[in-house]
């Protein structure tokens, strides 16, 4: 299995399925806790499944659970699958919204396709460069804001963020550009906002590949841009700017 359809129809597919395996039958067991994160088998059950289903396609897998690769990113070779399979946990855990099932296609370091399943808002983002983004089927046009000072930022503070003085310093004089803030706790949700157009930018420091794959198609379907560095601190770790315009991302 190698052609986009197939592998667009695989995705959503796998997507739906890990949404009702979330929504109705998996495991609440808290398996870790730290200061500033948590971990639960849901997430384990829910990439075992993805992982599952995504191997007939025969393409190698990077997840945020069970890893990957990390030279598929530098390569540029081959596709490749990245997948977050819960993304937003602590909110999950709470019964909060902005929880989700995320999963990239990528060939190096560009988006092929990406999907994302908010299977507590039972929505479907499908998002393919060069051909457009979808919520449930419906194609997405998006009304930005054209300036900061009308415009919603989303971001948040993942656990490997600096949360120091000068980096807090550096966030609030960015983030005072903006009209409104919001962190929902999803940053695969959040960039899928930002590619709705219910959001105009997001921007956060040390996020994860598979946190933000999917999520990089979906703006790049929509016509927005985007711009990662990476950190050093760990493989496939960057500093992240998603926006509706290329100069909102420097």
């Amino acid at each position: 299995m190698a052609d986009l359809d197939s592998l667009r129809s695989l995705a959503l597919s796998t997507a739906e399925a890990a949404g009702a395996l979330l929504l109705d039958g998996a495991s609440r067991r808290v398996n870790e806790t730290t200061d500033d994160d948590v971990k639960m088998q849901a997430d384990i059950d829910s990439e075992n499944l993805v992982r599952d289903r995504l191997k007939i396609s025969g393409l190698p897998i990077i997840g945020e659970e069970l890893g990957g690769d990390a030279a598929l990113y530098a390569s540029g070779k081959e596709l490749y699958w990245v997948v977050d399979p819960l993304d937003g946990t602590y909110n999950y855990l709470r019964n909060q919204p902005c929880t989700c099932v995320s999963i990239g296609l990528m060939r190096g370091q560009e988006p092929v396709l990406g999907v994302l399943r908010d299977f507590t808002a039972n929505k479907t983002y499908l998002g393919v460069p060069g051909e457009g983004s979808y919520v449930n089927g419906r194609r997405i046009q998006p009304k930005w804001a054209t300036r900061t000072a009308d415009a919603c930022l989303m971001t948040g503070f993942p656990a490997a963020a600096d949360k120091e003085g000068p980096a807090m310093k550096a966030f609030l004089h960015e983030a005072a550009r903006y009209k409104k803030i919001r962190m929902i706790g999803s940053a695969a949700l959040a960039i899928a906002y930002v590619a709705e157009g219910t959001a105009d930018t997001y921007q956060e420091c040390a996020t994860n590949l598979w946190d933000v794959a999917a999520g990089l198609a979906l703006i790049k379907g929509s016509g927005g841009h985007y711009r990662m560095i990476p950190t050093g601190k760990r493989p496939l770790n960057f500093d992240v700017w998603v926006s509706a315009r290329e100069e909102w991302t420097r």
